[in-house]
């Protein structure tokens, strides 16, 4: 296991296209070339608001770009359901379980239930019946000449005599109410069971010895280096990419390529660590495939660290859409980093990536509770429901509400690899006898923090 991380820092002062809002030259970053991670280091990282697009890893400038990424995470061992995020769940159970015709008859049931009850709730409706066939019966009486005799009168003593047919209808009326309140009793008991469900109870689609109509699995698959597994799976993987970008994201197929693939999913500058203390799969980059009926429908880009499981990206094929995608593989991945945490107990949360207000299509992030957003002044974690009242007065906002500060960093104690020997900046100017890097060198210090700043080991020609 390498024990060192290298990097190559790049300045970026100019604007360019900023992805959520269109405008052409309102988007600023600064980004790194990772030659190599270790995990921890980029766990450091992303907690500095960091983020990696394959081995190029990047900060959004946050008070000078027009959409802010505030990186946000959610405690995963203390996730709670939304009744969207049941509803979802419960719907791809049923697709998986129920088949098409018996959905359809229920359908059927459901609308011959509406059909007989409807008549009896209309009063007007009944009404307008009974006067329509007393007229057909004084109708009958008329035709066929009888008459009939008068009687002395009603006894007052007792109940008015009503017509067989209002008798029949009233006791149907009265059976019908019965089962109305038994089914309302019954769907009282299944919303409280469904309430007690935990997420993984939910994800557990298919009870053990059953016959699915669907089959749904969910593989997990080293990206980098490239499990076997993964080499196998390659061409699969990248139509699915491919389908996806064309049609989700309108990129024309000369952006859709195996190569840009690579670059932008495959590739990683995380190396593969294992220890005694951390999951079975280990740390490091991953793909998580989604298989249904053994076909590919979907894949989560996600990296394990040693605290969280971060995603990086899911792509889909748009004919399962119906499915919500989005929503259910983040559904697994939090229920995923529940799992790691029973063998790694320090790894406890799940980064959603960037968090951005200003964005009616990324603000479903914040949907997942309980979340945190990175306050991009102090670098501490501010409970998302406190975030949300200042981001709505303003797009960029100071988060932490203490008069905490980011720690100054002396760039003498930055670490620097300078012809293949790691040093301290300080020994690097006396042996390169230049300082026109200086500011330079300041700027990355200050984004990557003090712990960071010891750690990596900056690239100097």
């Amino acid at each position: 296991m390498s024990s060192y991380s290298v990097v190559e820092y790049f300045a970026e002062h100019e604007g360019y296209r900023c992805g959520y809002c269109g405008s052409k030259d309102s988007n600023y970053s600064h980004g790194m070339w990772a030659h190599q991670l270790t995990c921890q280091d980029y766990q450091d990282l992303i907690d500095r608001g960091w983020r990696r697009s394959g081995k190029y890893v990047y900060k959004p400038t946050m008070d000078k770009m027009c959409c802010p990424s505030y990186t946000i995470k959610c405690e995963a061992l203390n996730f709670k359901l939304s009744k969207s995020q049941k509803k979802l769940l419960k719907k791809v159970t049923k697709y998986l379980t129920v088949k098409d015709s018996e959905i359809e008859k229920t359908s059927q049931a459901d609308d011959e239930v509406e059909g007989h009850t409807r008549p009896a709730r209309d009063e007007a409706g009944a009404s307008h019946g009974r006067q329509e066939g007393e007229k057909q019966k004084e109708g009958k009486n008329a035709t066929s000449g009888k008459t009939t005799t008068p009687g002395a009168g009603a006894d007052p003593s007792k109940p008015k005599c009503k017509k067989a047919k209002l008798v029949r209808m009233e006791k149907k009326m009265k059976k019908l109410e019965t089962q109305s309140e038994a089914q309302a009793v019954d769907g009282s008991k299944s919303k409280q069971q469904n309430a007690e469900k935990s997420l993984e109870d939910l994800l557990q689609h298919v009870e053990p010895g059953s016959n699915p109509v669907h089959n749904l699995e969910v593989k997990l698959v080293r990206s980098s280096p490239r499990s076997a597994e993964f080499q196998r799976t390659f061409q699969q993987a990248y139509e699915v990419y491919a389908k996806y970008q064309t049609t989700i994201h309108k990129d024309p197929p000369t952006k859709c390529t195996q190569k840009q693939y690579t670059r932008f999913l495959v590739d990683s500058p995380l190396e593969e660590e294992n220890s005694d203390d951390g999951p079975d799969c280990g740390y490091g980059s991953f793909h998580q495939q989604y298989w249904l009926d053994g076909k590919l429908i979907a894949v989560g880009v996600v990296d394990i660290l040693p605290n969280c499981l971060s995603s990086v990206y899911l792509f889909y094929d748009p004919d399962y859409n119906f499915l919500s995608p989005g929503t259910y593989s983040a559904l697994q991945e939090i229920g995923f980093t529940r799992e790691l945490h029973q063998s790694a107990p320090a790894l406890q949360y799940y980064y959603m990536g960037f968090y951005i207000h200003s964005c009616p299509k990324m603000k479903y992030k914040g949907n997942y509770h309980p979340s945190y957003l990175l306050c991009p002044e102090a670098y501490t974690w501010v409970p998302i429901d406190k975030c949300q009242p200042k981001l709505d007065a303003s797009n960029y906002a100071r988060l932490e509400e203490t008069d905490k500060a980011d720690e100054p960093v002396d760039i003498n104690e930055i670490m620097v690899l300078h012809q293949r020997q790691a040093m301290p900046y300080m020994i690097y100017k006396v042996l390169s006898k230049s300082r026109s890097d200086t500011e330079e060198v300041k700027e990355y210090a200050q984004f990557v923090g003090k712990k960071c700043g010891r750690s990596l080991l900056l690239y100097r020609a």
